[in-house]
């Protein structure tokens, strides 16, 4: 079940609740350069500093939590109801699917994207973007 895709309809003049100053990567069992990026988490998250990554589950699938299962519970985030709706319609916006990562700025505002696989090189240069 996907459940972003299924609440990416939802609208609300509430802004989403996103962490400031954080790279945030969703990923799906699904996603074969998922699997990569996870595999190259500890690299992309030095690479990130002084940003910290976080990775989101897109969806709720057995497999998907099991993939997620050796990524350290400080570098999960599971957002609320509303807030997971609003990134969803985002990367539908954004992307045709997965791979897709964001960074928030310092008031946590979306201030750089990526649409492709995720490596340290990118992830740095998405928060120099983001700290001009």
């Amino acid at each position: 079940m996907l459940l972003f895709l299924v609440d990416a309809r939802a609208q609300s003049s509430e802004p989403a609740r996103l962490p400031p100053e954080t790279v945030l990567l969703f990923v799906a069992s699904w996603c074969a350069p998922c699997h990569g990026e996870l595999a190259r988490l500890p690299q992309i998250a030095r690479s990130a500093r002084p940003y910290r990554v976080l990775v989101v589950a897109f969806d709720d699938s057995r497999a998907t939590r099991a993939m997620l299962a050796p990524v350290p519970a400080a570098q999960r985030w599971q957002p609320d109801r509303t807030t997971q709706r609003r990134l969803a319609a985002e990367v539908e916006r954004r992307s045709a699917g997965l791979p897709f990562s964001l960074a928030t700025d310092r008031g946590a505002g979306i201030c750089a994207v990526q649409a492709e696989a995720l490596d340290a090189a990118q992830v740095a240069a998405m928060v120099a973007t983001c700290r001009k």
